[in-house]
C-alpha cells in the first residue's frame, strides 16, 4: 500500500488544515472501509446510472479520478502546530511532510470520513468486485488524489460539504446530513447521559437519554433550517433552505476556534435534561421523533433570531428548573397528548401536524420568555390550526 503527503494548506474561513496527498487504491479502500453506512446511502442513487456505468468502464481502463475529499480525526495536533496559519503558501520540508504522512497512515479506518467522493468510492469498489482475480493487484496499485482535512469538527465539516454540493447536481440537504451523521454522533457522544443508536445496532429506546442517530441528524437539519419539516420535494425551496443553512453555519463558524457548535449541542443538552427529568414513566415523550424535531426547529429559530436569542437561555433555564420539580406538569405532557388526539387524521398528516404543533408551542414559550406555562402554549399552538 502506498500513501504520500505532497503538501499542506490552511483554510482561514473554517480554520482547519488540509493536506494534499496521493494514495493507491488499496490504501484508500482500506482506510474508507468503515464508511459502509454512508456508502449504502449513496448506493441506490448510482445503481443503474449511465454516467457511473461509464465511470466504472473508464476505471477498468485506468482513468484518473477527480480529487476525493476526506476528513480524519484524532490526529496529534502537534504535527500541525509548527505551520504559520497566516502564510498564504505554506512551504514544508520533506521531513515535516513525512511526520504528517506517518500520523495519517497510523489512523484506523474508523477515523476517516468521506466528505466528497462517495459515488466515486462506490464506483471504485464495484469496479474492483467486477474484475477477474488476476486483475486485482494491478488495479489496487493505481493512484488517486486526496484532500485530507485534519481534525475537522462537525460544524465546519457540514459547512464544507454543503458548500461543495451547492453548485452540483441537486442532492437533498437531508441526504447530505444523513451522510454527515457519523461526525454528528462523534460531536455529541461526550454529553452526559446520552446514548446514540446507529442503524446497525438494531436497538430501540427503553430509557431517557437514548436517541437514534437518524433522529439526531434530522433534528440538526430542523434546527439549522428552523423548520420542523425536513423532507423537501420542491427543489426551489430546497435550494433556498441550503442557502440559508450555509449562511447559518457560516455565522456560527465566525468564532475564535472556528469550530463553534454550541448552539446545537446546547439544544441536545436541554433535551437530555428534560428527558431525564421526565424519567422512564414518560419515556415516550422525547422518544417521539416528531417532538424532537419540533423542539429542534423552535430552538434553532430562536437561536438565529435577533430578538429571541436573548430570551432563549432564560426561557429554557426556567423550563429546566420547573421540570426538575415536576417534569410532566412543566412540559404539559398530558395536555400535549390530549391536543394531539384532536387532529383530524382524514384531513391532516399526523406527523406534520404534530411537528408544527410542537414548533409553535415551544417557540411561543420562548417568545414569552418562559412566563407562560407550556400548558398554555400547547393550547395556544393548537388554536392556530
Amino acid at each position: 500500500m502506498q500513501f504520500e503527503v505532497v503538501g499542506i494548506d490552511y483554510d482561514s474561513r473554517i480554520q482547519n488544515f488540509m493536506v494534499s496527498a496521493r494514495a493507491d487504491y488499496e490504501w484508500y479502500l482500506q482506510k474508507t472501509s468503515a464508511s459502509d453506512e454512508s456508502l449504502e446511502i449513496q448506493r441506490d442513487i448510482i445503481r443503474g446510472s449511465k454516467p457511473y456505468k461509464n465511470l466504472r468502464a473508464d476505471l477498468k481502463l485506468g482513468c484518473i479520478l477527480p480529487t476525493i475529499v476526506l476528513a480524519v480525526q484524532n490526529i496529534d495536533q502537534t504535527v500541525v502546530e509548527k505551520y504559520n496559519k497566516s502564510e498564504g503558501f505554506i512551504r514544508a520540508s520533506r521531513d515535516d511532510l513525512d511526520v504528517l504522512q506517518a500520523a495519517i497512515e497510523g489512523s484506523a479506518a474508523e477515523a476517516f470520513d468521506i466528505i466528497d467522493g462517495l459515488q466515486r468510492t462506490n464506483a471504485l469498489r464495484q469496479t474492483f468486485e467486477d474484475l477477474e482475480r488476476s486483475e486485482h493487484e494491478a488495479f489496487l496499485q493505481r493512484s488517486l488524489r486526496l484532500e485530507v482535512w485534519i481534525n475537522i469538527a462537525f460544524f465546519p465539516l457540514a459547512y464544507r460539504m454543503l458548500l461543495l454540493n451547492a453548485g452540483q447536481r441537486p442532492m437533498s440537504m437531508k441526504h447530505q446530513i444523513d451522510i454527515l451523521s457519523g461526525g454528528l454522533a462523534n460531536d455529541l457522544k461526550d454529553l452526559d447521559g446520552i446514548e446514540i443508536f446507529r442503524v446497525k445496532d438494531h436497538k430501540r429506546r427503553v430509557r431517557p437519554g437514548q436517541f437514534h442517530l437518524s433522529t439526531l441528524a434530522q433534528a440538526f437539519q430542523a434546527w439549522m433550517q428552523r423548520s420542523p419539516n425536513v423532507d423537501r420535494t420542491n427543489l426551489v425551496v430546497e435550494t433556498m433552505v441550503v442557502d440559508e443553512a450555509l449562511e447559518s453555519l457560516g455565522i456560527d463558524l465566525t468564532s475564535e476556534d472556528g469550530n463553534q457548535r454550541d448552539g446545537f449541542r446546547q439544544f441536545v443538552e436541554w433535551v437530555l435534561t428534560l428527558d431525564q427529568a421526565l424519567g422512564e414513566p414518560q419515556n415516550r415523550f422525547f422518544g417521539n421523533e416528531t417532538v424532537v424535531l419540533g423542539f429542534a426547529a423552535a430552538i434553532g429559530f430562536a437561536h438565529k433570531n435577533d430578538t429571541l436569542q436573548e430570551r432563549l437561555p432564560t426561557a429554557m433555564a426556567k423550563l429546566v428548573e420547573a421540570a426538575r420539580e415536576n417534569a410532566t406538569d412543566a412540559l404539559g405532557v398530558e395536555i400535549f397528548e390530549q391536543v394531539r388526539k384532536t387532529v383530524d387524521t382524514k384531513r391532516s398528516n399526523v406527523g406534520e401536524w404534530t411537528r408544527a404543533l410542537v414548533f409553535r408551542a415551544v417557540r411561543e414559550y420562548i417568545m414569552q420568555d418562559g412566563t407562560s406555562s407550556m400548558r398554555d402554549c400547547w393550547a395556544q399552538s393548537a388554536s392556530m390550526f
